[in-house]
Parts: structure tokens; sequence; C-alpha cells
């Protein structure tokens, strides 16, 4: 009980804080090797108040225990150099720092690297709920040595690419509200 109210609480206060922010879109690139997922993403926010939005966001990171270590996470504000970046991060999240002025949108892109111990790779959208909006739009794409072999994953993908080496599958969303993580199950083909 204690649980599902500071949940609540903190939807709350969420909600509230962030009122006149809208994360509104993502474009992200995700690339699979049969021992890391890197995310490399680009993350639309707009300010609609009347007021410059300086604010600290929390980035979470999956937890599992396929997943290994989470490593080399940068961010930047691609809109306005110098006005975002890490704060402090460790395995459970990040927090970033970032400001918009009022009536005015900004670009961050946020990668980092996640090692994998096993078949397992994740990328959390359910707390898209907490901004109370889904996405206007949202991107995402895959990459993959053709060593791998994808066994499920959380969202069937539009599109498919193939190189000599690699795959790429492509998912393009609108009005898009995650109802569950970006989850891609799979296999390494051993050499005999």
């Amino acid at each position: 009980m204690k649980k599902t109210i500071l949940l609540i609480i903190s939807f709350v206060l969420i909600k509230s804080l962030f009122a006149e922010l809208r994360f509104y879109r993502e474009d992200i690139n995700f690339t699979l090797t049969d021992s890391t997922f890197t995310v490399d993403g680009l993350y639309f926010l707009r300010n609609d108040s009347d007021k410059d939005f300086k604010q600290a966001l929390i980035y979470p990171f999956p937890q599992d225990s396929l997943y290994g270590l989470v490593d080399t996470i940068f961010c930047e504000n691609m809109s306005r150099p110098d006005s975002a970046g890490v704060v402090r991060w460790n395995q459970r999240n990040a927090t970033l720092q970032t400001s918009i002025p009022a009536h005015d949108s900004t670009v961050l892109r946020v990668y980092y690297s996640h090692t994998l111990l096993g078949g397992k790779a994740e990328y959390i959208l359910e707390t898209t709920s907490a901004w109370g909006k889904g996405f206007e739009q949202a991107y995402y794409d895959l990459t993959f040595p053709k060593t791998i072999t994808i066994d499920s994953l959380s969202y069937m993908p539009d599109e498919l690419e193939e190189t000599e080496t690699h795959y790429k599958l492509i998912w393009i969303k609108k009005d898009f509200m995650p109802m569950k993580n970006f989850v891609v199950e799979f296999d390494v083909k051993r050499s005999p």
C-alpha cells in the first residue's frame, strides 16, 4: 500500500513539474552486438510556459540479471551547446541537466552503452506515460550483425534493410504512447 501511494505521489509531482514541458519526439539508433547494446538518441523537448526551464531530468536504465554495466554515457544539447550534460549517474539512472528558454524547444542527444551478459537487450519506453502524452512521432532503428538471430521483439518493425554483414530494423511511429519497453531477445550464431 505504501509503495502504491508513493508511486501516485511521484506521478503527480512529475506531472506538475513538467506540465509545460513537452517531450514530443525521439529518434533513436540502437546497435546490438553479442555483448553490447548501445543507445544513441535524439530527444525533442518543448517548453510551452512563460518561464525558462532549467531542471534535472532522470534518465533510467533497465535492470535485469542479463544486463551488465552501463558505461560511456554522455548528454549534449544539440540546439544550445554547453547547456546540457550528465550531472551524475549510476547503474540505475543518469541525472541530466538541461535548460530550455520559455516558448522554445531543444534537442538533447544522449548516448550510452550497456554490457550484455545474455541474449536480451532493453530500452525503457514505459516512463513516457509519466509525461501525460505520447510522442507526436518516434523513429527507432536497430542495427546488428548477421551473426545474431533475433528471437523476439516487443514491437514489430516497419522496415528491414540489409547489407552484406548487417541488418537494420526500422520502426516509424506517429501519435505513439508506449505501453511496454523496447525489448530484443536474441541468439548469437557460433562458428563451427
